[in-house]
């Protein structure tokens, strides 16, 4: 299906709703939505982020309030909602110690435990499984020591 096709690199975007394009936008940008829902651009070397090919709509990353997690950011957000990084998680973990798994991170830094991922983070989906990843990795960081 085309429709959701990046209009740049090509790739296949994954569905967001309006609602979480008009909470990640620019707020000038909002009265110009002209769609129900969009594409969302996983690609991590693409600046596009959100596009609809039916109405020639296309954000790129210098639209939006917040940068991308996935969009090859040096200290990415991991937990949109409680506004948690990478580095953060990693402080907790591998600098500070004071946290030593999930449950650890989710009580130390409230990450994962807001439920505004739909508007909050611009995949419009829950961060739980990056943020497990990010949790794995910093772990992984902690071993290496």
């Amino acid at each position: 299906m085309e429709q959701n096709i990046c209009p740049l690199c090509k790739r296949n975007g994954d569905h967001v709703s309006m609602t979480t394009v008009e909470n990640q936008i620019v707020d000038h940008f909002r009265k110009r939505l002209k769609s129900a829902a969009y594409g969302f651009c996983r690609n991590p070397d693409c600046d596009i982020v959100y596009f609809n090919r039916d109405t020639d709509e296309i954000f790129f990353q210098r639209d939006l309030k917040l940068p991308v997690w996935l969009k090859n950011q040096h200290n990415p957000i991991i937990c949109y909602c409680s506004n948690v990084t990478l580095q953060d998680i990693i402080n907790e973990i591998v600098v500070n110690r004071t946290s030593k798994d999930l449950k650890d991170i989710m009580e130390n830094t409230s990450a994962g435990t807001v439920g505004r991922c739909r508007s909050q983070n611009p995949s419009g989906k829950c961060c739980m499984p990056v943020l497990q990843d990010a949790v794995d990795y910093a772990i992984k960081l902690r071993d290496k020591k």
